[in-house]
């Protein structure tokens, strides 16, 4: 959520979530805003988890080839 300068708060849409968390605009999030926002909330940004995934792909086939 954002606090405004007045005090106020405004929520953050799902597409807005979803745009933080690195999803692309073409996945779709059904269910309750709740629901999905929960979702969003547990997941692992989708940036990270590629770059955490190249990197032990490389680990590995580094250490394939040592061997």
């Amino acid at each position: 959520m954002l606090a405004l300068p007045s005090g106020e708060v405004r929520y953050f849409t799902v597409r807005e979530s979803a745009r933080l968390q690195t999803f692309p605009d073409e996945i779709y999030f059904p269910g309750s805003w709740t629901e999905t926002m929960r979702q969003l909330g547990n997941a692992v940004p989708m940036r990270l988890a590629e770059v955490v995934a190249g990197s032990v792909a490389r680990t590995l086939l580094l250490t394939r080839v040592q061997r």
